[in-house]
């Protein structure tokens, strides 16, 4: 904002002698301040309101003067001019603002140079915004990663529980799993900052297809995290029912946190071989643990085990149908029963 703010001054006032010029500067912070994913479209509403306030206030003013009646005038319409133009809440709010401004300074002759300050200010502003925008993959991942590893760290929990033969960190395992959310509201402004960023910024321009692969995994991920609260669930059930769990569930489980550990650390793509194999793997050493007979909560934890490793097959990019068939070989069916 600072820069974008000095150089619109020095264009405006130095390069171009308006010598009133506070609309380049606050234009230019304007565009800035605005919500992150919306800033180009904005910055367009921004400088047609801004025209609208000016044109209006000027007509006004010169045919009945400045006061509080005559500002009530102008806003209303102003306000009125931008709706009619099929404004949003930007447009108008900035076109009443601009209009209060242009009654309470005026200045005769001045509306060509008002508007031209402004379109200054909003050009400046998306300037800076592509010269030097932030990475738009960074905060993606970093907030994709955290969410893994909290996963992870629930099912480790897990396997711990399982190992310990311990409710109570199982119990403590499901309230991690559900503490860690999910990719909600805050990641989708993310990922719409990262591609107005990779629209408008030649830097980033091959950054699209990186935010486009967090897009389509997020709801993938988002649905493992949910199982994994599942799976935990049916920890605590089979722990508190007194079951010994059988062999192989937690190696199952572990190997699981272990796919999801994997999975933070890189992008979302099809050639992850170290997150297959190990999702893969846990789906296989949980189908061997199905002994006969084997309880519900056994059954839960191991369908949940597969769930999840579908999952993220789903996340690397895996249509449904392959990933639920690569599940299936890894985990065939067990014998029927004798």
């Amino acid at each position: 904002m600072a820069i974008a703010a000095s150089i619109s001054w020095v264009i405006a006032y130095d390069l171009l002698g308006h010598t009133t010029t506070f609309f380049a500067p606050v234009a230019s912070t304007i565009v800035l301040s605005i919500v992150p994913g919306e800033r180009s479209r904005r910055a367009v509403e921004m400088v047609v309101g801004i025209a609208v306030g000016i044109g209006v206030a000027d007509l006004i003013i010169q045919a009945i003067g400045t006061g509080a009646a005559q500002i009530g005038v102008v806003v209303l319409l102003a306000v009125s001019v931008a709706i009619l133009l099929g404004a949003g809440r930007l447009l108008a709010s900035q076109a009443a603002a601009t209009a209060v401004l242009v009654a309470a300074l005026p200045a005769s002759n001045q509306a060509l140079t008002r508007f031209t300050d402004a379109l200054i200010g909003g050009l400046v502003g998306l300037v800076v915004l592509i010269v030097a925008p932030r990475n738009p993959v960074v905060p993606i991942r970093d907030e994709v990663e955290a969410l893994l590893r909290e996963v992870a760290g629930a099912l480790e929990d897990v396997a711990w529980a399982l190992d310990q033969r311990d409710a109570h960190t199982a119990t403590a395992a499901i309230v991690r799993a559900t503490g860690a959310g999910s990719l909600g509201i805050q990641f989708e402004r993310m990922l719409k900052q990262g591609r107005e960023t990779t629209l408008i910024s030649p830097a980033h321009w091959s950054s699209r297809i990186a935010v486009d692969r967090y897009e389509a995994a997020a709801r993938h991920i988002d649905s493992a995290t949910r199982d994994v609260g599942v799976l935990a669930r049916g920890a605590r059930s089979l722990l508190e029912a007194g079951e010994t769990p059988p062999a192989g569930l937690t190696p199952a489980v572990r190997e699981l946190a272990a796919a999801v550990e994997a999975m933070a650390g890189h992008e979302p793509r099809d050639t992850d071989s170290d997150v297959i194999e190990r999702a893969l793997g846990a789906t296989r050493l949980a189908n061997a643990s199905l002994t006969e007979p084997h309880s519900l909560a056994v059954g839960v934890i191991v369908a949940q085990v597969r769930a999840i490793a579908i999952d993220l097959l789903r996340a690397l990019g895996a249509e449904r149908l392959d990933a639920s068939a690569h599940v299936r070989a890894a985990a065939p069916a067990r014998p029927g029963r004798a």
